[in-house]
């Protein structure tokens, strides 16, 4: 299956309210640095999201809500690249 990179959106584009409520209530620390990413072959979607400044949360949340993975990275690029990873694993 090819996988295509998905588009990264900061929670302030996500126009659908249902989604709007569903990414924020997989936030931890900060809806302004929140990102979620998706596409029509993910089997839910990534987020990523700062903590401090050096220190970016990333998730792999399935399409029930469910966290299926995380982690932590010293970037918000390197937390999704890993965000990415995880989801590549998980659909293999």
């Amino acid at each position: 299956m090819e996988f295509l990179s998905p588009n990264w959106r900061p929670y302030y584009e996500i126009r659908s309210n249902t989604e709007a409520v569903f990414a924020s209530s997989l936030s931890s620390f900060s809806l302004s640095t929140l990102e979620i990413a998706s596409n029509p072959d993910m089997a839910g979607f990534v987020l990523t999201e700062r903590k401090q400044p050096d220190l970016w949360r990333w998730a792999t949340v399935s399409v029930e809500g469910t966290i299926v993975d995380e982690g932590w990275e010293p970037t918000q690029a390197d937390a999704k690249r890993s965000a990415i990873d995880a989801l590549r694993y998980v659909m293999a």
